[in-house]
């Protein structure tokens, strides 16, 4: 390996670092809970695969650098509308999760078309969608909703089984698919260069 790809690989290694450090002290001070077991493990990104692919995201804004503060708000708005359309409205899910996509995508090109066009700064424009999408949400619907029906039946389809009845979840399998996908974008497109 070249000098130059090291100096690349530098934040990786010191992320990954900090991620191993992080997690071992945690499951140092907490190994009478079963920290370290492999149900903790799975449950890490299964529990937190949302967040992990809205980092993905935001990797790619910041590469390009800008910076996005309604990240946060719209998956909050977005997962209302979504639990609406289909457990208020009864759209199927097959309508539904396309609508919300090009909901979330008009959202987005609107904040991004404020800020190229007007020469607006992307932190006060965000911002201000940070605190759109979340008021919009709390005027939706102000407690949670469930959706009882569809995903479940696709879940469990794409769990992965492992040992002793554990699973790895649909959740987890989706965010490293979607992480995979980044790497390749990444590295091996023109857009990713």
């Amino acid at each position: 390996m070249n000098l130059r790809a090291l100096k690349r690989n530098i934040p990786f290694a010191a992320t990954t670092l900090v991620c191993v450090v992080l997690y071992l002290s945690a499951g140092i001070k907490f190994h009478h809970d079963g920290f370290f077991s492999l149900r903790v493990f799975v449950n890490f990104f299964s529990e937190n695969a949302f967040l992990g692919i809205a980092a993905i995201g935001m990797t790619f804004v910041i590469l390009s650098g800008g910076i996005d503060l309604s990240v946060g708000g719209m998956i909050g708005l977005t997962s209302i509308l979504l639990a609406l359309f289909i457990e208020k409205f009864h759209l199927h899910a097959a309508i539904a999760i396309p609508l919300v996509l090009v909901f979330g995508t008009l959202f987005g090109a609107i904040m991004g078309g404020l800020i190229h066009f007007f020469g607006l700064p992307s932190f006060l424009v965000t911002l201000a969608g940070m605190f759109f999408a979340r008021g919009l949400g709390l005027v939706l619907h102000l407690e949670s909703i469930p959706i009882n029906h569809f995903f479940s039946a696709i879940a469990s389809r794409l769990e992965i089984p492992l040992v002793h009845g554990l699973i790895f979840p649909a959740t987890a399998v989706l965010y490293f698919a979607a992480f995979i996908i980044a790497i390749w974008i990444a590295h091996f497109t023109r857009f990713g260069r």
